[in-house]
């Protein structure tokens, strides 16, 4: 993105620069050409009527430098409007999380550059469900769910401030930590996690989480990891939720 930012500053700059130059000459030779058919036409021009001939050039690259800024102002306004709409295709509203496939398609651009830990693990994928949400949105309404939804990701990603979180669906979460923890760090991580959504308040309800976590040894499918990532999650759901599976490495 933010080389992106630099190549439109650039060009914007660049167009500019050459449209500085096409009105200055453009300008020159209107002026030039009047003063020429003038001269053809037999009518002599005195020190006045160049004095006047040069205004008009002024006034004519005013023109131009005008019609110059509107042009840049409006090419300023498309940008910022194609870069809204690429962040609100990228980014889900709710939560401020990625949305599916832009998360996915992240994970597959830093799965070509992990680097191996010192117990071979490069990454972990990680998959997150709030235990019965459900029953939140059926018994608080959708207002509290929301909110309960959006404070989740806030946590998710205060925890785990240096991985890549996005929203898989309904109260679904992912998250991709694409550099090197130990698996001391990631239970530690986990469990802050837990007391985290335990914390969120909700009136006689204690909220938990389900955790699914796959080692990542070495570039892999993202499709492949994600189920495989999704089937721990299960498994933790299976053993009674409120916790976390980490799994082994895809072979």
């Amino acid at each position: 993105l933010e080389m992106g930012e630099r190549y439109h500053t650039l060009s914007l700059v660049i167009i500019m620069v050459l449209t500085l130059c096409f009105a200055a000459a453009v300008a020159v030779y209107f002026v030039n050409r009047m003063d020429f058919v003038l001269d053809q036409s037999g009518v002599a021009l005195s020190g006045a009527n160049y004095s006047d001939l040069f205004h008009l050039q002024i006034q004519f690259l005013i023109g131009i430098l005008s019609l110059m800024a509107l042009v840049i102002i409006f090419l300023v306004f498309n940008r910022r409007y194609a870069t809204y709409m690429n962040y609100e295709s990228k980014v889900d509203v709710l939560t401020g999380a990625l949305t599916r496939k832009a998360f996915l398609q992240s994970c597959g651009k830093l799965m070509k550059d992990l680097q191996p830990g010192e117990d071979g693990t490069s990454a972990y994928f990680i998959m997150l469900d709030v235990d019965r949400f459900k029953s939140v949105n059926d018994r608080f309404g959708h207002p509290e769910g929301d909110r309960v939804l959006r404070e989740t990701v806030q946590e998710l990603c205060g925890v785990f401030s240096r991985g890549l979180a996005g929203r898989m669906g309904g109260d679904e979460f992912a998250l991709f930590l694409y550099r090197p923890v130990s698996r001391e760090e990631l239970e530690a991580a986990l469990r802050l996690m837990q007391e985290r959504l335990h914390s969120i308040r909700l009136e006689g309800v204690r909220l938990s989480c389900s955790v699914g976590a796959l080692p990542v040894a070495e570039p892999r499918a993202v499709e492949d990891i994600y189920r495989a990532a999704d089937r721990l999650l299960y498994e933790a759901k299976q053993l009674g939720r409120d916790r976390f599976v980490i799994g082994e490495p895809l072979k």
